[in-house]
């Protein structure tokens, strides 16, 4: 039942939910699979996926009234069959009740007890058709219950963001956080420009616009051709990144000839665009804990024909002493986090983390920027970057740095979405770009 998108859908979703992975990480897993579908089914199950993990509380509101069990009862496997098919139902147009049901309690049939299919059956019959008679919690009475369920976030989370914005911004937020984003590219100004790309791809995708504030940036939607397979993605005419990440690394500013540490590189996004911003001239070096991620970045600057770039396993929370033997004219350190302000793409991630999590990761961050701050030459460049707009994770930590290194300054920018404290921050409903926060720091020439 492979090549039937709801039941890989329904795969996807479960490995996503026992392994903890990221999303991307998984859809990697099952990508195989998801090229043998048609076009069409292909793009119906990234919709089911993402659609289910995007609104998985406003769901199980909804399933629970006519559930005869505890949702915390019912096992994963069954509780996003109807999830899924939900989900179809509620949010999808041209989908028929009846495929949505059918195929649930088909798929249910494989992957669980004999009596489960039934139980999926009875239940949806009745969701399907009644879930327009549930109403959310009342938003005056517990505002950030109504939240929670309305908006599809945990409860923690609802109430967190109430406390910080208001009831109404928080709404707005989260209305910015669930529509579907556009996808952004960024031309690779090694090969091309952002107007040879646009016409590379437009053959490809329904709609192509500029970035508004990434002078290399594309926004596209609904690719016709799955990106990977375009004749600009394999000869290396760009990659894929959000405009506010595109922003951090101009923050960087790396020069053609200087020493540059990309310290937890990942992927190699901004790893990439550093490479093309300094012309193929200096040194970069990528680091990461992650052995198959540094091998997937280095097929990705292969791909672009970035050529500086040598990679090394390095955790920078216990740096090894040969990692201090040569300094670098910039640092970037875009640092693990939470994530909450990539929620638009990484719709699973909500279901991810807890309150414990922001404390936990801005502790890790100070250290990380301690040990990275002895890496940067005297007069040279640290910028600190996380894709979350947590208090914690931003000022907490740069405030915490500076009062611990008075040898660094933060560097004043120009940029309008800089503060006059040079601080660059970002959020979906007010700029349609992730949720980012980025300050660059100079080393003092005394140090």
């Amino acid at each position: 039942m492979t090549n039937d998108p709801r039941f890989l859908a329904l795969k996807i979703l479960l490995e996503n939910d026992g392994s903890r992975f990221p999303l991307d990480r998984t859809l990697e897993k099952f990508s195989a699979d998801l090229d043998k579908l048609s076009k069409r089914d292909r793009a119906l199950a990234n919709a089911i996926v993402y659609g289910t993990l995007r609104w998985r509380e406003h769901l199980d509101w909804l399933i629970a009234p006519f559930s005869s069990r505890k949702l915390e009862q019912i096992k994963p496997e069954v509780l996003y069959a109807l999830r899924l098919a939900l989900y179809q139902v509620v949010f999808m147009e041209r989908i028929p009740v009846s495929a949505a049901v059918n195929t649930a309690v088909n798929a249910t049939k494989k992957i669980a007890h004999k009596g489960a299919a039934g139980f999926v059956n009875a239940v949806l019959r009745k969701a399907t058709t009644r879930y327009k008679e549930v109403a959310m919690p009342d938003k005056k009475a517990d505002p950030a219950l109504f939240v929670s369920k309305s908006r599809s976030i945990p409860l923690w989370l609802s109430r967190r963001w109430i406390n910080r914005f208001g009831l109404e911004p928080c709404l707005a937020l989260l209305d910015a956080i669930n529509t579907i984003p556009p996808i952004t590219l960024r031309a690779n100004t090694l090969k091309t420009d952002r107007d040879a790309l646009a016409g590379a791809m437009e053959d490809h995708v329904e709609t192509i616009e500029p970035t508004v504030h990434a002078g290399d940036g594309l926004s596209i939607t609904r690719p016709q051709t799955p990106l990977h397979l375009t004749e600009a993605f394999t000869g290396g005419l760009f990659q894929v990144q959000d405009e506010a990440a595109q922003m951090v690394t101009t923050l960087l500013d790396p020069q053609p000839g200087e020493r540059v540490l990309d310290a937890c590189a990942g992927l190699g996004g901004k790893t990439g665009h550093v490479g093309q911003l300094m012309e193929n001239r200096g040194e970069i070096v990528a680091w990461d804990l992650d052995p198959k991620k540094l091998e997937t970045l280095a097929s990705e600057m292969a791909r672009l024909d970035i050529t500086n770039v040598s990679t090394q396993k390095m955790d920078a929370l216990n740096l090894a002493p040969e990692a201090l033997d040569a300094p670098f004219d910039r640092v970037l350190v875009d640092a693990p986090c939470t994530g909450l302000g990539v929620l638009r793409r990484n719709p699973d991630a909500r279901w991810h983390r807890t309150q414990k999590d922001i404390k936990r990761l801005a502790a890790r961050q100070k250290t990380i920027m301690n040990n990275l701050a002895d890496l940067v030459k005297p007069g040279g460049i640290l910028v600190y970057a996380v894709c979350s707009c947590e208090p914690e994770e931003n000022e907490g930590v740069l405030d915490a740095f500076l009062d611990k290194r008075k040898d660094f300054t933060v560097v004043p920018q120009s940029h309008p979405l800089t503060s006059d404290k040079g601080i660059f921050r970002t959020y979906p409903d007010t700029l349609g770009m992730d949720g980012f926060f980025a300050v660059a720091m100079k080393k003092s020439t005394d140090s």
